[in-house]
């Protein structure tokens, strides 16, 4: 889903804004760094997931939706 949303951006363009090195609404530095710091950490967090067991991975990723969650509910008060 990331690859069409980033080329919808990149097509869509952004007149008159501050950041230069962009293609659209893509920043190419962000990619540039994005990329190589994705590829590098993805396999660790595809081992950590396979060392869990599916309960611990449930209760991880529940508590970080929580989290995320109640973040976004304190920005709106």
């Amino acid at each position: 889903m990331s690859m069409p949303a980033g080329g919808g951006r990149a097509l869509s363009g952004c007149a008159g804004a501050a950041i230069t090195v962009a293609i659209g609404y893509v920043s190419l530095i962000g990619a540039v760094l994005v990329t190589p710091t994705s590829l590098l950490t993805a396999p660790l967090g595809v081992k950590a997931a396979h060392a869990m067991s599916k309960k611990a991975l449930e209760r991880a990723y529940g508590s970080y939706l929580f989290i995320v969650g109640a973040r976004f509910v304190i920005s709106l008060l």
